[in-house]
């Protein structure tokens, strides 16, 4: 008998897998992705309010940069009932979706339709306040745009 005669033979008797082999497999696969797939789509909703805390931040430091440039007082408005901010006086609103963030603010000035103002002022001090970004109406993922009135920065803060 050859070496290759048993080898062969295996071969020969192996056909590929079982329908059990075949249905156990997908249903690993199924857990799997059952215990995995919330966990991805949490992580990219907290992505998507990361973004939109960043932007908005960056949009607070750009009025300060305007208002500093230019000489002249700049003032961000922020509409928790339209969920947008813009720029008082030549800027498109940043309307945010329900769905990615829900905003909400704190400053000194409050106009009598809920609108908050930020003011910007050309020394690259502001007027202070916060403003606050959720993922959801009561979730628990939310972040503080904070504005030191003093230094004129904008800092970013998870809200606990």
């Amino acid at each position: 008998m050859s070496p290759h005669s048993g080898a062969s033979r295996l071969l020969a008797q192996s056909h590929g897998f079982t329908l059990f082999e075949l249905i156990l497999v997908i249903v690993i696969i199924s857990i799997a992705a059952a215990l995995v797939g919330p966990a991805i789509g949490s992580r990219l909703l907290q992505t998507n309010i990361r973004r939109t805390v960043l932007q908005l931040r960056s949009a607070v430091e750009v009025m300060r940069m305007q208002a500093v440039r230019s000489g002249q007082e700049a003032v961000m408005v922020v509409d928790p009932r339209d969920n947008a901010y813009w720029r008082e006086g030549g800027g498109e609103p940043v309307a945010l979706s329900p769905d990615n963030a829900l905003l909400s603010a704190r400053s000194r000035w409050l106009r009598e339709n809920g609108q908050a103002e930020f003011h910007f002022y050309p020394d690259g001090t502001n007027s202070g306040g916060a403003i606050r970004v959720e993922q959801g109406r009561g979730s628990a993922t939310a972040y503080l745009v904070v504005l030191d009135p003093l230094l004129g920065i904008a800092s970013i803060v998870r809200d606990e």
